[in-house]
């Protein structure tokens, strides 16, 4: 199931971000998931609930999620605290 390693990835880049501006906490994060990327969304997000779940850093995080027509995943907006 490779959802769980791309939530994985994009877990462990929260989480070095939030160190790397000395953050406490990763409020929310948006995402955008191309529909040809050939991601599951509701698997996707059911592995990052699990990993942010088990971190005081992510624990809370409201994870966005917007679609578009390409291929991948990005990271397009982090709010940190």
């Amino acid at each position: 199931m490779h959802e769980f390693s791309l939530a994985q990835g994009l877990h462990d880049q929260l989480l070095d971000l939030a160190h790397e501006h000395e953050a406490q906490r990763v409020q929310k994060a948006e995402i955008c998931i191309g529909e040809n990327a050939g991601i599951v969304v509701e698997s996707f997000l059911f592995g990052f609930d699990v990993l942010a779940s088990q971190n005081d850093i992510t624990r809370d995080t409201e994870l966005v999620v917007e679609r578009d027509d390409g291929r991948d995943l990005i990271l397009m907006r982090l709010e940190l605290s």
